[in-house]
């Protein structure tokens, strides 16, 4: 039976496609433009003036902090709490993760930008972990340490938490080009708030689910750089630290867990 596309991997695959559209027209219009002999040629802005739009795209790493799992099944008289339970991100195995992010520099504060930003995430817990457990089980007390998988055989957000961030952004050009057209390097930091849609999978003692649905709220901050390689366009290399709590549905009840990542990104960006 074929796989099914998830939400999260066709939204990358209009914004890639809009991305390489975006590249080649540019591409052809540079071309397409005749050269202006030097005389004739109008004084341009100054480009430390000007607004500019910024796209890029990126693959990466991301780390998640051990933290509490709760799970709280109310119709089965349920509630456990399991202690650092340690998670694997699994970056580079299908799907990736990857981010891609439009940036705008206003005219006149061409340092401060505004930005939307998508982030492909994702958490898995190790079954095979031996982790502190409290609570109720199906009405009887519990405290010992055991593996997880003896009640938790799953929990994962594999299809990704999908972070939607909306950043406030602020940049540095330095090395300047001699004819003050480009900057060769770019720092920036960011910090930016959005909503989140995790598609969370879970088998607890044996009863499986999975479902996508809107999520908490994630925030986040970054730093990195940029090098200058052609044109427009630029190598980028940045480190990220988000923070949400998520909360996904299982088996009569929810999960609950506490997501603090960080992330280190590589990619292109595309100035215009």
């Amino acid at each position: 039976m074929g796989r099914r596309r998830s939400i999260p991997q066709v939204v990358f695959i209009w914004l890639a496609a809009l991305l390489g559209m975006g590249l080649v027209a540019a591409a052809s219009f540079a071309q397409g433009v005749r050269r202006i002999p030097e005389a004739q040629a109008p004084q341009k802005a100054p480009t430390k003036d000007r607004q500019e739009w910024v796209i890029a795209a990126y693959l990466g790493g991301a780390r998640t902090v051990a933290s509490t799992l709760r799970i709280n099944q109310p119709a089965l008289n349920t509630q456990l709490v399991f202690d650092a339970v340690r998670f694997d991100g699994r970056s580079f195995d299908p799907p990736l993760y990857y981010g891609v992010r439009g940036s705008y520099f206003i005219r006149g504060l061409s340092f401060l930008g505004i930005e939307a930003e998508f982030i492909h995430m994702k958490v898995y817990s190790d079954p095979t972990q031996r982790v502190r457990v409290t609570g109720l089980r199906r009405g009887a007390p519990l405290d010992q340490e055991l593996p997880l998988g003896q009640i938790v055989q799953e929990y994962s957000i594999s299809h990704g938490a999908n972070l939607l961030l909306f950043n406030l952004a602020a940049r540095w050009r330095i090395l300047w080009s001699p004819d003050g057209s480009r900057s060769r390097l770019v720092l920036a930091t960011r910090f930016g708030l959005g909503p989140t849609i995790p598609h969370t999978e879970s088998t607890i003692e044996g009863e499986r689910q999975q479902q996508y649905k809107w999520g908490r709220a994630v925030w986040q901050w970054g730093t990195g750089a940029e090098l200058h390689i052609w044109r427009g366009l630029y190598a980028l290399g940045e480190y990220k630290f988000t923070r949400t709590r998520q909360r996904g549905s299982v088996f009569a009840g929810f999960a609950e867990s506490l997501l603090r990542t960080h992330h280190g990104v590589f990619g292109l960006s595309y100035h215009f």
